[in-house]
């Protein structure tokens, strides 16, 4: 199969634009311009961020049976901070997950050589986040895995709570997660992170970047949820709370 053409990604990326500037939703991408691995989803990502005229703060990154490492990016009007009251207005679904993510104080940059685990350990300070869950397709269940990835992976938003400079004296996949919604504890369980420890996808996405764009200080990276996908009202309290550790909250309003 050939890859795709730059008219079939431009035409996904426009529309995929389009609807986020919008508020709203598109049915599935034309036939030409639906992505067939990640590359495919990356490449019409990029280019969405170029029409919305934002940047990218960072990356979302789940490992995938059938497509290897999914890679979703983070775009900067997307970036909150604990607390942060947010617009749920357009958002077609307000899915919340409790996340372990992580900045890079440091460049990690292309090269050859794959980083090894101390390296991206030494540049990264882990942090307590919330991810925010939506999307512009209609049937968002309906709709494949990879065609969701050319919509930042489904990401509506992040919240960010505070770093801890001594977070490699925790054990990352067993700290207790819990996920409140208005007040009342949707789910509480020790550890629960797809990969176990939520580090060793973004060591995988370091070295997946360091064939190209590697990695700039101050971008974040956060590796998927601990209490799976809840999902919100428009007008809900979220707190993730990882005990001992920290925790990251946010409010909705229309």
């Amino acid at each position: 199969m050939t890859a795709m053409d730059r008219e079939a990604t431009t035409k996904a990326a426009r529309m995929l634009a389009e609807a986020r500037r919008s508020g709203g939703l598109v049915d599935r991408l034309p036939s030409p311009s639906r992505p067939q691995n990640a590359a495919e989803a990356y490449a019409i990502q990029l280019e969405t961020v170029a029409r919305m005229g934002d940047g990218m703060a960072g990356w979302k990154v789940a490992a995938s049976p059938e497509y290897e490492l999914l890679i979703g990016i983070l775009v900067r009007s997307r970036i909150f901070t604990d607390g942060a009251a947010i617009s749920s207005a357009g958002m077609a679904m307000i899915g919340v997950e409790a996340e372990i993510a992580f900045r890079f104080d440091q460049a990690l940059p292309p090269r050859e050589r794959a980083y090894e685990r101390a390296e991206v350990e030494a540049a990264a300070t882990a942090f307590p986040a919330i991810e925010i869950v939506d999307s512009r397709y209609r049937d968002y269940h309906g709709t494949p895995v990879i065609e969701r990835a050319a919509d930042f992976m489904s990401n509506g938003a992040f919240v960010s709570g505070t770093a801890r400079d001594d977070w490699r004296s925790f054990d990352l996949a067993k700290l207790e997660a819990c996920l409140a919604i208005d007040g009342a504890e949707v789910v509480r369980q020790i550890g629960g992170h797809a990969a176990g420890d939520p580090l060793d996808p973004a060591i995988a996405l370091c070295n997946r970047l360091r064939l190209s764009s590697g990695i700039a200080a101050g971008q974040v990276v956060t590796t998927g949820t601990f209490t799976g996908l809840q999902f919100a009202k428009p007008n809900s309290v979220v707190s993730a709370v990882f005990a001992g550790f920290g925790a990251a909250h946010c409010q909705f309003f229309r």
